[in-house]
C-alpha cells in the first residue's frame, strides 16, 4: 500500500511539472493606444491564447512621451514594488526602450528569466556580454525594406527628379538612421535625395503644401519633432493626408491614413512570429543568442492616393494589394449571402454552378473583346499601310512625270556646256547638281511613302538621319537646329518595319515644329530645338526626342495616344495613336510620353537585334 502511495504521489509531481503554467511578462516601451506596438501585442496574443498553459502580463512604458533617466529610476522603484516575489519564465521586451530598461536593470528586477526581445533593428552581441546576458537573451529583429523601397519608388515614378525621407531624431530613428544613409548612398547618382530628421507636423505640411509631379516623400517615422514634442498616430496621420506629395511607408500604420503605400513590415505577423518563438523558448527547443530577422513584407497600397497621383505600381511590383478599392457585389450582401448559405444548404451547388456560368461567360467574353480589339488594330494597321500604298503608287506617278523633264534639262544643259566649252561652264556644273539633287529627293521620298511589306532589320540612326532629310528645308528655314546624339550606344538595329517607324518620328518631329512655329510667332523663343538622344539599356535600345516647345498639359497625358483626340484646329488625332500601335502591337517596344526641361519629350524602346 505504501508503495502504490509513492507511485501515485511520484505520478502527481511529474503531471504537475508537464502542465505546470508557465509566466510570460511582456515590458512594452510604449503606452497603451500606441498603435504600433498594440498592434504586436494582439498578433502576439493570437499565437500564445491558443496554449492554455501560458498565462501572459503586460507592463506599460511612456517612452514616447517621457525618455529621461529620473522617469527610468522611477520606473524601476515601482517594478521593483511590482515585481516583487514574482518569478517569470520569461521576458519579452517589444521594442528598444523596453530592451534597453531590462538590460540595464535585469539584476534589480530579475533572477534567472530568459528575455526575448521584439521589433528591434540593431542589437549590439557586445553588450549582451558585457551585460554578463549572453545565456539569456533571445530576440526577433524587424527589418524595414528601405533599401529596397528606394528603387521601387524611382521604378514607380519614372520621371522623379527628387526624393524626401522623413526619419525622426529618436532612438528608433537613430537605429533606421544607418540603413538611410546606405540607401542614400546608393542613389544619390541617380536621383536628389533630400534627408528630414529635425523639423514639425506643422512646417513639414507647409513644405508640402504644394503638388510637383517630379517629387515624392519616403516616411520613415515621425514622432518627436526638434522641439522633442510628442506626435500621436492620428496627428501624424492627418499631417499626411493633407500633403500634396505621394507618401511611400515601410509598414502598415499608416495605410488609410494618408500613405500611398509600398513595400511593408506587416505588424500583426511581427506579433505571431514573436509569440511563436516564445513558445519554442519555453519548450527548449532554441539555445540563448538565437536571433531571427522577419522577412515577411508585403505590397500594399491605396486605390484613392493612386488616382490622386496618377501613379500605378504594376510598373515595378507584380503583386499586390489594393487598399479603399470599390465593394464587390458579394461585399456588400454578405449578410444576406451568408443567411442563404446557413438555411439553404441546398442551393450551394446551383449558386456554385451559376458561379461557374457567370465566370465563364466574363472569361469568354473578355476573350472576345481582347480577339475584336486586336483584330481591330491589325485592320487600322492594314488600312494605314493600304492609304500609304494609294499615296505612294500617286507620287510615283507625280515622280515619273517629273523625273522625264528632269532628264530633258540635264541634256540641254550637257549640250550647252559642249557647244559653248568655255562659257558658263560652272553655271552649267550648278545646274546640274541641283537635277541630281531633285532626283534623289524625289527617290528618297518615294522608298519612305512606300509601306513596308514585311518585318526588316534596320539601322535606328539611319533611320532617324534618313527621314530627316525628307524634311530638312522645313527644319531649316522654320530656325530649328536638329541635334543628334548616340551617348556610345553600339547596338542600332532593330526588327520591325522601317518606313512606319520613319513616319511615326515623322509624326513626332512636325508636331514639335508646329508647336515651336507659334512660340516663335509669339515671340516666346528666338529658335527652336529638336533633340534626338539614343543609349542602349542592356539589349534594348531607347530613342527620346525632346523639344524646347513649352511640353504636354497636364490634362493631355492621359489622352495624348488615343484615337482621335488632338489640340490642333485642323489634326485628325490619329497620328500619335498609330504611333503607339505601330511600336506596341507591331513591334513589341514601348511608347510614353512626359514633360522635360522646357518643353515635351516621347521616348521609345525597342529591343535590339545585336
Amino acid at each position: 500500500m505504501k508503495i502504490f502511495i509513492k507511485l501515485f504521489t511520484f505520478l502527481c509531481i511529474v503531471m504537475n511539472f508537464a502542465y505546470a503554467e508557465k509566466q510570460i511578462l511582456v515590458i512594452n516601451s510604449y503606452h497603451r493606444g500606441f498603435q504600433w506596438s498594440d498592434d504586436v501585442i494582439k498578433g502576439m496574443e493570437t499565437v500564445l491564447s491558443t496554449h492554455m498553459d501560458i498565462t501572459v502580463n503586460v507592463l506599460y512604458m511612456d517612452s514616447k512621451r517621457i525618455n529621461s533617466t529620473e522617469y527610468y529610476e522611477k520606473l524601476l522603484e515601482l517594478y521593483k514594488i511590482q515585481l516583487k516575489n514574482r518569478k517569470y519564465d520569461l521576458i519579452i521586451a517589444i521594442d528598444n526602450f523596453a530592451y534597453d530598461f531590462v538590460s540595464r536593470y535585469y539584476y534589480e528586477l530579475f533572477t534567472n528569466e530568459l528575455i526575448l526581445f521584439s521589433g528591434l533593428e540593431r542589437v549590439s552581441i557586445e553588450e549582451i556580454r558585457n551585460n554578463a546576458l549572453e545565456d539569456k537573451i533571445f530576440g526577433i529583429y524587424e527589418k524595414r525594406a528601405i533599401k529596397e523601397s528606394v528603387p521601387m519608388i524611382l521604378k514607380m515614378i519614372p520621371n522623379l527628379k527628387k526624393l524626401y525621407i522623413i526619419n525622426d531624431q529618436s532612438e528608433n530613428g537613430d537605429d533606421s538612421n544607418p540603413f538611410i544613409l546606405e540607401a542614400i548612398k546608393e542613389n544619390e547618382k541617380k536621383i536628389e535625395i533630400e534627408y528630414i530628421r529635425a523639423s514639425t507636423l506643422e512646417e513639414i505640411e507647409e513644405k508640402f503644401s504644394s503638388y510637383k509631379s517630379d517629387e515624392a516623400i519616403f516616411y520613415i517615422r515621425f514622432y518627436n519633432d526638434k522641439y522633442g514634442n510628442f506626435y500621436r498616430n492620428n496627428q501624424i496621420a492627418a499631417a499626411l493626408e493633407k500633403l500634396k506629395l505621394p507618401v511611400f511607408v515601410t509598414d502598415t500604420l499608416f495605410m488609410g491614413g494618408g500613405a500611398l503605400g509600398g513595400k511593408l513590415v506587416l505588424i500583426d505577423e511581427l506579433g505571431k512570429e514573436t509569440g511563436r518563438v516564445a513558445v519554442e523558448i519555453l519548450e527548449g527547443k532554441l539555445e540563448p543568442l538565437f536571433m531571427t530577422t522577419l522577412d515577411k513584407y508585403a505590397f500594399w497600397f491605396d486605390l484613392n492616393k493612386m488616382k490622386e497621383f496618377g501613379i500605378n505600381p504594376s510598373l515595378a511590383v507584380k503583386n499586390y494589394t489594393i487598399i479603399n478599392a470599390p465593394q464587390t457585389f458579394f461585399d456588400k450582401n454578405r449578410e444576406f449571402i451568408n443567411f442563404v448559405f446557413i438555411i439553404s444548404p441546398f442551393f450551394i451547388f446551383l449558386i456554385l454552378g451559376l458561379l461557374h456560368n457567370i465566370y465563364m461567360r466574363i472569361r469568354n467574353e473578355k476573350k472576345l473583346r481582347f480577339a475584336e480589339l486586336e483584330k481591330n488594330k491589325h485592320q487600322q494597321f492594314v488600312i494605314q499601310q493600304s492609304k500609304l500604298a494609294e499615296i505612294g503608287e500617286v507620287f510615283s506617278s507625280i515622280a515619273h512625270q517629273w523625273k522625264n523633264p528632269l532628264v530633258e534639262i540635264a541634256t540641254i544643259a550637257q549640250e550647252h556646256a559642249f557647244k559653248e566649252r568655255d562659257k558658263n561652264s560652272q553655271f552649267v556644273k550648278d545646274i546640274m547638281v541641283q537635277i541630281r539633287y531633285m532626283t534623289d529627293t524625289i527617290s528618297d521620298f518615294q522608298k519612305f511613302i512606300a509601306p513596308s511589306a514585311v518585318k526588316t532589320s534596320f539601322n535606328v540612326e539611319k533611320a532617324i538621319k534618313d527621314m530627316m532629310k525628307i524634311i530638312n528645308h522645313t527644319i531649316k528655314y522654320n530656325y530649328i537646329d536638329i541635334i543628334i546624339n548616340k551617348e556610345n550606344a553600339q547596338k542600332l538595329s532593330v526588327y520591325g518595319y522601317k518606313n512606319e517607324f520613319m513616319q511615326i518620328l515623322l509624326n513626332i518631329v512636325n508636331n514639335a515644329k508646329d508647336q515651336i512655329v507659334e512660340l516663335r510667332s509669339k515671340k516666346t523663343i528666338k529658335r527652336g530645338r529638336i533633340e534626338f538622344l539614343i543609349y542602349n539599356n542592356k539589349n534594348l535600345i531607347i530613342i527620346e526626342i525632346s523639344d524646347n516647345a513649352g511640353g504636354i498639359k497636364s490634362d493631355g497625358f492621359t489622352r495624348i495616344f488615343d484615337a482621335y483626340y488632338t489640340t490642333k484646329k485642323s489634326g485628325h488625332g490619329i497620328g500619335l495613336y498609330m504611333s503607339k500601335l505601330i511600336i506596341e502591337n507591331k513591334m513589341g517596344g514601348k511608347i510614353e510620353a512626359f514633360n522635360k526641361e522646357n518643353g515635351a519629350c516621347f521616348k521609345i524602346t525597342l529591343e535590339t537585334t545585336q
